[in-house]
């Protein structure tokens, strides 16, 4: 039995999370921790991370098919920055162009449906166990 073919999760990043991904991933840039900086080159505050974006892409990929799959291949686009506080839909979509492969159609979207992020992925359909 195949995954459905559509999965959605909300997410909703802290402050606290963007400071420790960026202590994880060695990114000083300041504008993940320090609201002045951020203020300084345009934002409204801190922002998330392109690379925790991305992360959220493959935790719902991880919770959409579990044990059923493994994903070959991520990528994704950053249209507009994500600040802490602010819940994050982060849907897919699939096509199933045969009994293994899954090919995904991914977003990130504000609850006002600004997106965020779109992105794609390819997962690997496990066989079914008896």
């Amino acid at each position: 039995m195949s995954p459905p073919n559509a999965h959605e999760i909300v997410v909703t990043p802290t402050t606290t999370q963007i400071f420790s991904f960026s202590a994880v991933t060695w990114n000083r840039h300041r504008i993940h921790f320090d609201k002045d900086a951020a203020i300084a080159e345009g934002h409204a505050g801190v922002v998330v991370q392109r690379a925790l974006l991305g992360n959220y892409f493959a935790l719902l990929l991880e919770k959409w098919f579990g044990e059923q799959g493994d994903v070959r291949k991520l990528s994704w686009k950053v249209l507009s920055s994500a600040v802490p506080g602010k819940p994050l839909h982060c849907a897919g979509e699939a096509s199933f162009d045969d009994a293994q492969t899954a090919h995904c159609t991914l977003s990130i979207k504000e609850e006002s449906g600004t997106v965020i992020a779109t992105g794609s992925a390819e997962c690997l359909l496990k066989q079914n166990q008896p």
